[in-house]
């Protein structure tokens, strides 16, 4: 079980890594269109929308790694004044719920891109792009963010980081 909560964190951040790569372009992208643009300097006409695309990818990639880390925003009021006993239960079907909506985008997202690879569909832009290349990394992001979620059940931990005491800072 070890290993395959170390594989799963290893995925997780190696999808994060490559996120940050995008935002590298991304900044570097934007960075040279503008100076492009202000200088009379030879314009990327791709620009604007393989930063699009970055974004999208950057968004999904992120998100295993930001389970992992508990990263997400979320409130905690109710969960800090529950009694112990319901806390844990009420955690555990949040980390349920949490990873079957994950499970079911990745779903959702796999058939989108499946589909998009059967048909041969294109988005028409400023450059052709094949549609699959937009849905790649929704499953991959959707899928490994659910497994998180359920890792926090077999490792006896919770992705909620306040100690019942807290109180919220209250």
């Amino acid at each position: 079980m070890s290993l395959m909560f170390r594989c799963l964190d290893a995925v997780s951040n190696l999808l994060f890594r490559l996120a940050c790569l995008f935002i590298v372009a991304i900044v570097l992208i934007v960075t040279y269109d503008v100076l492009s643009r202000n200088f009379g300097l030879p314009m990327f006409v791709w620009a604007v929308n393989s930063v699009e695309y970055s974004m999208l990818y950057v968004t999904f990639l992120c998100l295993p790694y930001l389970v992992m880390t508990r990263g997400h925003v979320s409130v905690e009021v109710v969960l800090t004044y529950l009694p112990n006993n319901v806390r844990k239960a009420w955690e555990f079907m949040l980390h349920i719920v949490s990873a079957l909506i994950c499970f079911y985008l990745a779903w959702y997202s796999g058939k989108s891109f499946v589909t998009s690879i059967i048909e041969g569909t294109y988005e028409v832009r400023s450059f052709d792009a094949p549609m699959w290349a937009l849905y790649v990394s929704m499953p991959l992001g959707f899928g490994f963010g659910g497994a998180q979620f359920l890792s926090f059940i077999a490792r006896g931990e919770s992705f909620f980081g306040a100690a019942p005491e807290a109180h919220a800072g209250m």
